[in-house]
This record gives structure tokens, C-alpha cells and sequence, in this order.
């Protein structure tokens, strides 16, 4: 503990008061602040030197929008209308009534939760991004209505967290921020809050090897310069949205800048993330300071109106509906206040107006220890009687003609034994395990198994829904308890080729370019083995068992023709082709960032569409890592949920219509 300050010392915070008003405003003008300095300085790969940038390189009334600020409108939004026991669940209804973004983890997320997965499997599944920025930035909305009450802030971050980052770094940034910021709301030693916010994180995450960098490094008496390299040093990442890296950039310029602008300036300089790191920094600094203790050359040129992308869709049905979300800092401040005062109230937390907390209180107790230890394929789903944690063991993929485990808990929410009845029922022609009874006594947690037979891949389908059905002895019947299988995706791989001296490989026609019909299966002539991808990253590292040339084939079936953006992103050099015409190109070995944006537009026919891979591995280095995937057109890009990957042309379909 970081302060002169004892542990039982209380802290007394009035949400009537003026201190609550003005660090909630100036939490808000600072988000806008910090979010419009860096936003046109983002890139979507980390830069090895620091920005020089001591002024707003964009400027304009408002601010510019921002994914940071503008969703947290939504979450306000949500916990208005849902009300304070909010969950996952509600955040991702939310997600797909409101969010019009797709871009990394945002998109992949979605495409799951349209595929019917529940968070935090829909946080986690297919989702190269779970440790990036997307959900740190949504931070301050859940310090704000639980100011002084980090605990509690944490826990709503955790639910925010999961939807989109489950199991990954980006969870433990937005819990160190979370705690930071509402702690901020009654301490205000900045060491101190840093110490506080590390209570919440698991002691060996990245996101503590960034911080604890950036806090030696200042210790040390080294310059804000130094402790960035110490930061990348102490957490290395290619991508400016990891959110160790950012997070160690937000301290920094928490502990090096002497005011408001100085610090938002000193970890926008440091890069990478820039308009979420910035924005962080922004939030920080304005709780500390308070809005009359802001720079107003900072902040008197953006105004108090809050400015959105509802305009091209980026954000959605903002401004219009029974319930609009904020159009101004003084709407919000009035709507955050009022949401403060229901959720703290609901945890018996506010004595009149006024919170009282200790030091001590502060600091993470056993519960936040236990949200970190939460398995990221295990849904919750409660009931009056029982709750049925289902555990999808390693995911939610199916793949043809194979035994797959699911596991589901049974926990007795009642004061009686509960005799209940299982049977998971299967789609219409796959086998379904036998129903079994348990008793299951109060308090108690039962598990069951089974092992569920996967059928052949032409009754196997995109989607497949499976049911949970409990029957208790002498109660209510409850609601069936849905179990998403995804088909996996079908691919072959070919043998691999040798590459002959002083030749091109991407140019030289191997066997498989030597085209016959390509919807047949020996339309290609290769030495074929099947595989099936458990999402956009495909399974090369079981076919390059040596150096040289492999090909990688693979079908897609569209209900319609429509123009799509195909995603082929290789850390090798790498040609592909769809339906016989080149995609794509690229000659680099390199870092791969497997968004809907490394990809070149194209258009799929109606029915069968194949896509043709070629891949070049020196030998040299790791296995190569490739991503296939479809997003939608612009401007919004979204992932394509209704394309049929899980059989080939070839494979005779037996699935019910």
C-alpha cells in the first residue's frame, strides 16, 4: 500500500454533492479530451519510436467520435433499462440492437452471438482479439455509477468485459480500469490507485507485467521515454491494441505528466493504441483533478455536446426511440447520477446519499479472485430453482463423425433436495444420450457428462441446437437450456511440395492449379487430407511437416450472390484464388492481424464458391498461421453468418431443411 493513508480510514462521498458532479464531468471531458488528441494518430500496428504530439492534431466542437465514449452511451442506456442486476446476457442484446461496428473483436464477437453462442463462449470462440482494447476503453461508464465502490465497478466491467474478450487480457484491462477510476472518486494519491487497481488483476497476467514496468521505471527515476521501452520490453506485442502495452502507456502518463494535458500528451506520445490509451488517460486524470481542476485549453474547445458515428451506422438507434442516450455532459452527468443512485442503493451501499467506504474496501476481495478463474466455455444460466452451468469442455465446434464431451452443473438454489431429471435432446437424426436423474441437495453443485455422437457432415449444419431439459420433482417446469454446436469448417490440405533452387513459388503451378472441375473432388489433383477448422484460423500446422509449398482448399456455400470482403491473412507468402481468379497476393513473411480488413473484395456466385490457398514455408521459422473468413461490404464489414462452410460440394447433404 502506496500511502501514508491507514487501512481503516473512511472515505465519505455524496452523490447530491458537487465532488461527485464535477468527477463525473470531468471523467467525461477528459474521455473526449484524451479520445480526440489520439484518434488520428491510431494505427493498427505498434511503432518502435514515440509521437511527438503536444497539441490536438484534429480539432473540432464536440470532439471526434469515438467508440470509447459512444457505446458506454448505450451501456447507460442498458442499465437504465434492464436495472442494476445486469448481465452479459442483456450487454449482448444490446451489442446487436445498438453496435454497428464490426472492426476485430467486435465483429467476431457478434458473428458468434448471431450464431446463438452467450457470453462468455460468444467473448472467446474464434477471436484473435480477446486481448486487445475493445472493452478496457468501456470502462468508466461502471466506475461512475459505483464511484467509491471498486468491487462492484469490477464486477459489471467483468460482465462488459466477457462479451468480447472472455478468457483473454483485454478482461483483466478493463477490471485494472475500472477499479482505478471508481476508486479515484475518493482517493486521489495516484500510487495508491495504481496499487489498488493491480489488487484486481491475477498476479501473472500481462497486464501486470506492463504496469509494474511503468511504475519501476519511475521508482527508478528513469525518464517517460525509458519506461515506454520498458513497458515493451517487460510485454512485447506487434499490435497497438494489445492492452498490457496500452495499459502500461495509460500509467505513465498518469505518473509522469504534471497536469492534465501534459499527462494525456505524454501517453498518446507513447503510441500504439492511441485514441483508446488517450482516452483512458483522459478519464484518469479528469476524476483526479475534477472538472475545475482541468486545463481549460484543453477542454473548453470540444464544448459539452458528445459526438457520435450514429450518422454511417457505426453506433445505432442512439437518438431516436422511448429511451435516447445523452446527447450532451450535462444529460449525462444527471442520467449517470440517477443510475448511481439505483445501484448503489441496490447493494445497501448508500446511506442517504452518501457512500461510506474504507481504504481497505477498496482493494479486490475473494470474489474478483474468483471472476478470474472463470472457465470462458462455461455459460451460466440461472433459475428460480436451479442454475445449469453448461461447459462446452473445448469449444463449440462439432466436427463430422466424431464423440464430443458436454458437461453441465446443477446447482440447488433452493432449501430443499431437488430431484431433477436430464435429457439433452439432439437435432432430428442424431443420436440422444439417455435421460438420467439426480438429486441434488441445497447449495449443492452436481455434474453430468455426455458424450454426444456427431453425425456425418451432410446432416451436420452451420447451427446446430441442442436443449437441456430439466423436469424437477414437485415443481414448476423450467425453460429448456440451449447448447449451440457450430459445424466445423471443411478444408484439405495437399501434400506438401518441394521448392527447386532459384524459383518463384507463388508463380510455378503445382499440381493442385492444374484445374479440373474443382467441385469434384479429384477436380484438383493432389495427395488430399481432410480437416475441419474450429474457425477463421485453419489448421496448416498438420500439413507443413517440412519446408516448401502447400495448398489449401476450401468451400463455401452462399444462399445468394452478394459482394463480400474475403478474409485470407498468412504470416507466409501466400496467392489465393475464388472460383478459379485471383484474390490476393502477398509475397512478405510477416505479422498477421486477422480482422475484416486484411482482405480484398470479392463476389461470391449463389450455391458453391471455392477458395484455393497456396502457401510457402522456408522452414525456417514457426509453422505458418492463416486465417480464412467472409465479412460484408462497407462501410460496416460485417461477418458473415449464413455461408454454409461445414461440408464439401461433393458431400451428399441429409440435413433437414
Amino acid at each position: 500500500m502506496s500511502s501514508t493513508l491507514k487501512s481503516a480510514e473512511v472515505f465519505t462521498l455524496d452523490l447530491d454533492g458537487d465532488e461527485y458532479a464535477d468527477r463525473v464531468y470531468g471523467c467525461w471531458q477528459g474521455k473526449n479530451a484524451g479520445g480526440t488528441l489520439g484518434t488520428p494518430l491510431e494505427t493498427a500496428w505498434g511503432q518502435d519510436e514515440p509521437f511527438d504530439v503536444w497539441w490536438y492534431p484534429e480539432l473540432k466542437e464536440g470532439g471526434l467520435p469515438n467508440d470509447d465514449l459512444e457505446m458506454q452511451l448505450i451501456w447507460l442506456k442498458a442499465l437504465e433499462e434492464v436495472g442494476p442486476g445486469i448481465t452479459a446476457r442483456d450487454l449482448s442484446r444490446y451489442w446487436l440492437d445498438h453496435i454497428g461496428y464490426n472492426w476485430d473483436e467486435y465483429g467476431l464477437s457478434k458473428l458468434n452471438l448471431r450464431w446463438g453462442l452467450e457470453p462468455p463462449v460468444s467473448g472467446h470462440h474464434n477471436n484473435w482479439f480477446i486481448d486487445c482494447m475493445g472493452s478496457p476503453i468501456r470502462s468508466e461508464i461502471w466506475a461512475c455509477v459505483a464511484p467509491g465502490a471498486p468491487r462492484l465497478a469490477a464486477r459489471y466491467a467483468y460482465e462488459d468485459a466477457i462479451c468480447d474478450h472472455a478468457g483473454g487480457e483485454g478482461v483483466y484491462g478493463e477490471l485494472f480500469n475500472a477499479a482505478l477510476e471508481s476508486a479515484a472518486f475518493v482517493v486521489q494519491d495516484k500510487l495508491l490507485l495504481i496499487d489498488i487497481a493491480l489488487s484486481y488483476v491475477p498476479l501473472d497476467c500481462m497486464v501486470r507485467c506492463a504496469v509494474e514496468a511503468a511504475v519501476q521505471a519511475f521508482h527508478d527515476g528513469l525518464s517517460w521515454p525509458e519506461a515506454r521501452r520498458k513497458v515493451l520490453d517487460a510485454a512485447p506485442h506487434y499490435n497497438a491494441q494489445y492492452s498490457p502495452i496500452n495499459t502500461g502507456f495509460q500509467v505513465i502518463g498518469l505518473l509522469y505528466g504534471t497536469e492534465f494535458g501534459e499527462g494525456m500528451c505524454i501517453t498518446v506520445n507513447c503510441g500504439y493504441d492511441t485514441d483508446s490509451s488517450g482516452a483512458a488517460i483522459g478519464s484518469y486524470l479528469g476524476i483526479i483533478a475534477g472538472s475545475s481542476g482541468l486545463t481549460k485549453k484543453w477542454v473548453e474547445p470540444l464544448g459539452t455536446s458528445i459526438a457520435t458515428n450514429e450518422s454511417w451506422g457505426g453506433v445505432q438507434h442512439v437518438s431516436d426511440g422511448p429511451n435516447p442516450a445523452p446527447a450532451d455532459l450535462d444529460d449525462l452527468l444527471a442520467r449517470i447520477r440517477e443510475a448511481a443512485r439505483r445501484v448503489l442503493t441496490a447493494r445497501g451501499l448508500l446511506r442517504g446519499s452518501s457512500l461510506q467506504v474504507a481504504l481497505s474496501d477498496l482493494y479486490a476481495d475473494a470474489g474478483i479472485a474468483e471472476l478470474h478463474g472463470r472457465d470462458p466455455n462455461v455459460v451460466t444460466h440461472c433459475g428460480p430453482d436451479l442454475d445449469v452451468l453448461v461447459d462446452y469442455r473445448e469449444g463449440p465446434v462439432a466436427v463430422p463423425d466424431t464423440e464430443r464431451t458436454l458437461a453441465a452443473t446443477l446447482v440447488n438454489r433452493r432449501a430443499e433436495p431437488l430431484d431433477v431429471t436430464v435429457e439433452l435432446d439432439t437435432p432430428a437424426d442424431w443420436p440422444s444420450p439417455q435421460a438420467r436423474t439426480v438429486r441434488v441437495e441445497p447449495g449443492a453443485r452436481n455434474e453430468l457428462e455426455w458424450e454426444v455422437r456427431v453425425p456425418e457432415a451432410g446432416r451436420l449444419g452451420i447451427v446446430n441446437g441442442l436443449f437441456l431439459r430439466t423436469r424437477i420433482d414437485g415443481r414448476p417446469l423450467p425453460r429448456p437450456v440451449p447448447v449451440v454446436l457450430l459445424g466445423g469448417y471443411a478444408v484439405r490440405l495437399s501434400q506438401v511440395y518441394p521448392v527447386a533452387a532459384e524459383v518463384d513459388p507463388l508463380v510455378v503451378e503445382y499440381a493442385p492449379e492444374q484445374c479440373g472441375s474443382p467441385d469434384d473432388p479429384a477436380g484438383r489433383p493432389a495427395e488430399w487430407r481432410e480437416f475441419w477448422a474450429h474457425g477463421y484460423e485453419q489448421p496448416v500446422a498438420d500439413g507443413f511437416d517440412r519446408a516448401g509449398v502447400m495448398y489449401l482448399q476450401t468451400f463455401v456455400h452462399s444462399p445468394d450472390e452478394r459482394e463480400v470482403r474475403l478474409i485470407v491473412d498468412a504470416s507466409c507468402p501466400v496467392r489465393s484464388w475464388l472460383n478459379g481468379a485471383e484474390a490476393d497476393t502477398c509475397r512478405d513473411y510477416r505479422h498477421i492481424r486477422p480482422s475484416q480488413n486484411a482482405g480484398t473484395y470479392q463476389t461470391l456466385r449463389a450455391g458453391w464458391n471455392e477458395v484455393l490457398v497456396k502457401l510457402v514455408h522456408d522452414g525456417r521459422d514457426a509453422v505458418p498461421e492463416l486465417h480464412v473468413g467472409f465479412a460484408g461490404p462497407a462501410p460496416l464489414n460485417a461477418h458473415q453468418y449464413d455461408l454454409d462452410r461445414t461440408r464439401f460440394p461433393w458431400t451428399e447433404s441429409n440435413r433437414p431443411e
